[in-house]
């Protein structure tokens, strides 16, 4: 609990001169309320005279009571936008907050949560962050400011009164206490089973054509229903709970209206009581029992709000791989390649590995140089690009950009001079030119958009699209074949200039005449300072300067296209498939 309130505090300190305007004019709003009654107590006082009332006085205090409700408008208005819009700001810092964290994270964390359990806790757990420190605080100084005035007022009217009034609440407010702790025990079960049942949908939604394909739409129905009669059953038993506990603090009032009515007519009938008395006391009895109502909610709030805070905790807590890393000065990351790339015995075991996916790992990328890598499936050719780019983080003095080990570089600053592309290629739902150019702001030079088009191989079809590069592409570009996607990720890469280039299998989608354009392209005009390719083409590796032949995670041979022909047989056996 401790933490949690420490969590709040660190946000909620920020705004704290916003919070305390709201809270001064909440003590406003709860003084005016409380007032109004006395008012109004007068008055009905004077029309109990009949035509020996003082008609003067009468209408000063309707034209009191009317003041005070205007200025109760105004007042309250103010203590509602002072408190919820820190509230609001909060939300988008933690949101902010939450993405930068996440960003530096590693691979190892996104294979233990799916992407729906992510989203779900940006969404729903940063909304009770929301709740707590916008509705939840306002509710909490209307409980307070209201528990302290209203209860002085009708204990200097009738303290006997007050306490058969007392009896009822705490009643009560014992039953809901009850209901609550069974509430927030549902709603941990029922917040754990929506980020499952998020990561679920969206795994089937992006893997629909595979379901489609394999004709097993009924599993992945079943899948999704399962967690959603979970969902559904946690869900119910919160709704129990909330209809038996709504019900008691709404029918509060009803309760306390005819205790006050029972006795205090008893105190009017006796003569302890005046008919305006018994009004004003009905109406501060009615004030009470708002808060006391809001109660509930404020209970519901902080209860899941505290749940959420648990689980940003659990994010907000862990510690990124780059971020105790300095970064480098902003002329340095691009000198990281002056002096090429070393790998050391570079030996690397995933977190959940038992055996290294690659072993002694050793050999040089120079300035200028076109390096291949090839190798069977499952060879360690992803890993070893994954090490190369920093998205995989190597043990100490095993990489060496230059004369900086690897291990102390952050993954931003190895990405200032590396640059990728993959064989999954990302679209964004956006334009063709904007997909190309995404990234490139931060970028002090950047390529002709027309010349990067050409030279990827796309320059003929984006004639073809009616709005050119304007062209919509979908939702990770499903719009286009395999190989338009793969070719404008290529363009993206071109786009801005970079040190070096990895090209991973990106000629895997696209025909033989392309093939040839793209490798033409590639070797005579090198994109960047140098280049390496992933590939099992020959036609591709012979124009290298050597190539690196991977086999279980071992580096088989390497050597030029003619001694590769000698020393490996792997690279031998394809290019005799191929030739």
């Amino acid at each position: 609990m401790l933490s949690k309130l420490k969590f709040l505090l660190r946000y909620t300190h920020r705004y704290k001169w916003w919070y305390t305007g709201g809270f001064i004019f909440l003590g406003l709003t709860i003084w005016t309320s409380v007032t109004i009654p006395e008012y109004i107590q007068k008055s009905i006082d004077i029309i109990s005279q009949g035509e020996t009332g003082n008609r003067d006085e009468f209408y000063n205090y309707v034209l009191i009571i009317f003041g005070l409700a205007l200025l109760l408008i105004v007042i309250r208005t103010f203590s509602r936008v002072l408190i919820f819009v820190p509230g609001r700001l909060i939300e988008k810092q933690l949101k902010g907050e939450m993405f930068r964290k996440l960003s530096f994270f590693g691979k190892d964390y996104y294979d233990k949560n799916s992407t729906g359990s992510i989203i779900s806790r940006i969404n729903n757990d940063i909304n009770g962050v929301r709740m707590i420190t916008g509705f939840g605080l306002l509710q909490t100084g209307n409980i307070l400011f209201s528990l302290s005035l209203t209860p002085y007022k009708m204990w200097n009217l009738s303290p006997t009164l007050t306490l058969y009034c007392i009896i009822p609440m705490i009643a009560i407010f014992t039953l809901v206490r009850i209901g609550m702790v069974i509430m927030v025990k549902n709603t941990h079960k029922r917040m754990d089973t929506l980020q499952m049942l998020s990561g679920k949908t969206i795994s089937f939604l992006s893997g629909n054509g595979v379901i489609k394909s394999y004709n097993i739409h009924k599993w992945a129905e079943q899948e999704v229903e399962k967690e959603n009669v979970s969902l559904f059953n946690y869900t119910l038993k919160i709704t129990w709970v909330r209809s038996f506990i709504i019900p008691l603090l709404a029918n509060l009032e009803q309760v306390l209206k005819i205790v006050v009515l029972f006795v205090g007519g008893m105190y009017v009938i006796e003569g302890k009581f005046t008919i305006g008395q018994l009004t004003e006391y009905i109406a501060y009895s009615a004030l009470l029992t708002q808060p006391i109502m809001g109660l509930g909610w404020v209970l519901t709030v902080f209860q899941q709000g505290f749940v959420g805070i648990s689980s940003l905790q659990t994010i907000m807590g862990r510690k990124g791989r780059d971020e105790d890393k300095k970064p480098l000065p902003a002329q340095n990351p691009k000198d990281l390649f002056d002096k090429g790339i070393t790998f050391k015995n570079l030996t690397y075991t995933y977190h959940n590995g038992e055996h290294p996916e690659l072993t002694n790992i050793s050999f040089r990328i120079q300035p200028g140089q076109v390096v291949g890598i090839t190798g069977k499936v499952g060879s360690g050719k992803t890993t070893l690009i994954n090490l190369l780019n920093g998205y995989l983080h190597p043990e100490k003095e095993q990489l060496f950009f230059g004369d900086k080990d690897a291990s102390e570089l952050s993954g931003k600053d190895i990405r200032s001079v590396v640059k990728t592309v993959t064989q999954e290629v990302f679209l964004f739902s956006d334009t063709i030119k904007n997909n190309v150019t995404f990234g490139s702001k931060q970028s002090t030079t950047t390529n002709d958009f027309n010349e990067v088009i050409y030279k990827s191989a796309f320059a003929d079809e984006l004639t073809r699209f009616p709005k050119q590069e304007k062209t919509m592409v979908g939702e990770k570009g499903i719009m286009l074949s395999g190989g338009q996607k793969q070719r404008i990720s290529l363009a993206r890469a071109l786009y801005t200039p970079c040190k070096l280039l990895i090209l991973d299998d990106v000629f895997s989608a696209v025909d033989t005449d392309t093939e040839r354009f793209l490798i033409k392209q590639i070797f005579n005009n090198h994109p960047a300072e140098s280049l390496v390719i992933v590939s099992n083409r020959t036609s591709v590796l012979e124009k290298t300067d050597f190539t690196v032949v991977l086999d279980n995670g071992r580096i088989e041979a390497i050597g030029n296209h003619r001694e590769l022909l000698r020393r490996s047989d792997f690279y031998r056996e394809t290019w005799e498939l191929q030739k």
